[in-house]
């Protein structure tokens, strides 16, 4: 079974336009909640330093772990107009959109959590070895970190699936059915997930080269889903990608926000980052096709 030329279902251009205008009005209603509560409370904590940044239109001053939750509690939205668009509009299960198979492959599954995972923590301990400086102890509190710990482990998994049923599923198979051609398949949707990204604070560093940082993970988990025939191990790696980074490292202009992450880390050098983010995603590209590689017929 292909996972990018889906059997199941109905999967006409016209249903994909249905389903993607009900999976946009469930996003914009999933961001009610955070600006009714944003605003909610700069209008009542009487704080001179919470207010609505009227240039950059975003709050500013609300407390890092409530913006967090919030932002991320969106994606509940995300995943109900997912379900909603891909069950009574396409006709299938959602499982469709990770793996053609009737299970999940949980083991697969994890193995693109656990590597790259151990991947990126490898090479965050390398950078540090190599620019000691450039990281600091978080001054936070014990309580701040353990909330912070709990809200990462229960909403992050939830960000990132939400994010890849989207992009590595829906997207993959829509231009699936016209694409075939794996590299170019990869590098359109890659580049759509990429740029989405662009809104991002990080993007302050250097827009070409944080750019391009979003624009090769992309494509590089799209290139895996589409070569391993499921979306599993960039579910795994997606969510290992941001869980770490919101236990461990924050940085200042991060879109997690000003979270109570273990290490701050200052002095970015974005051209040092894209660096180890190639190292990062070439070491998982090479393991997990030398594991999973799927050969279509």
């Amino acid at each position: 079974m292909d996972f990018i030329k889906v059997i199941e279902g109905k999967n006409s251009w016209k249903r994909y336009l249905s389903s993607f205008i009900v999976i946009i009005v469930f996003i914009i209603f999933g961001a009610l909640p955070y600006l009714i509560i944003s605003d909610w409370v700069v209008n009542t904590d009487e704080n001179p330093n919470t207010y609505y940044d009227f240039e950059n239109e975003d709050y500013v001053g609300i407390n890092p772990l409530l913006y967090f939750a919030l932002m991320n509690s969106q994606f509940i939205f995300w995943l109900l107009g997912i379900i909603i668009a891909i069950r009574f509009i396409h006709k299938r299960k959602l499982i469709s959109l990770i793996t053609p198979n009737r299970k999940i492959d949980w083991k697969r599954l994890g193995f693109g959590f656990i590597t790259f995972f151990c991947i990126l923590g490898l090479t965050s301990i390398i950078d540090f070895l190599l620019n000691p400086g450039d990281y600091f102890l978080n001054d936070i509190k014990i309580s701040e970190f353990l909330l912070l710990f709990v809200l990462v482990l229960l909403l992050t998994p939830l960000q990132t699936t939400c994010e890849e049923l989207f992009f590595r599923g829906y997207l993959l198979q829509f231009f699936g059915k016209w694409i075939r051609i794996p590299f170019l398949l990869s590098l359109i949707v890659g580049f759509i997930f990429g740029a989405l990204h662009f809104a991002n604070p990080e993007m302050g560093y250097s827009p070409i080269l944080v750019g391009a940082d979003y624009l090769l993970t992309g494509f590089i988990w799209c290139y895996i889903s589409v070569k391993t025939n499921s979306a599993e191990l960039s579910i795994g790696a997606h969510a290992a990608n941001n869980m770490l980074l919101g236990w461990f490292i924050t940085m200042d202009d991060s879109a997690l926000g000003n979270i109570p992450s273990l290490f701050v880390v200052k002095n970015i050098d974005p051209a040092i980052s894209l660096m180890w983010t190639i190292v990062s995603l070439g070491i998982f590209l090479f393991i997990s096709l030398r594991k999973y590689k799927f050969t279509r017929h």
